[in-house]
């Protein structure tokens, strides 16, 4: 065996391929990479947005969430954690649209798992989104 091979041979033992590819990339790979990432987090956020409002339609029997919808769903450090910023209107007590809502965020964590295709569904956090809109 002559020395090239064993080098080559030592090295592919010493070092992981996935790592020795990440190294040989690109910026423009780099850059497009993210750029699919944040398409796809942006996807997973308007599908978790659709399920939740669909969800919340449902689930207005007592009268504490009749009216409250999601603005918005954005991720909180990747897609495992979704932050939803609700709207309450002004005849609703924002407390009280917030415990029912965290009373029932399993059981909406479970109709988002079903609208997604994730191997789990992300953990929610609610918070209400400020009157007039700006909630930035």
């Amino acid at each position: 065996m002559s020395r090239r091979t064993r080098e080559r041979d030592v090295s592919s033992e010493l070092f992981d391929s996935e790592f020795e590819r990440a190294l040989e990339e690109t910026e423009n790979q780099r850059r497009d990479r993210g750029r699919r990432i944040e398409q796809k987090t942006q996807q997973l956020c308007r599908q978790v947005q659709r399920a939740l409002n669909l969800a919340l339609v449902a689930q207005s029997a007592d009268g504490a969430l009749d009216d409250v919808f999601v603005i918005e769903v954005s991720a909180t450090g990747g897609c495992g954690r979704l932050l939803a910023r609700v709207s309450v209107p002004e005849s609703h007590s924002v407390d009280g649209a917030l415990k029912a809502l965290r009373d029932r965020t399993p059981q909406l964590r479970a109709v988002v798992a079903g609208f997604i295709s994730r191997k789990r569904a992300p953990e929610l956090t609610f918070v209400v989104a400020p009157p007039g809109g700006d909630y930035e």
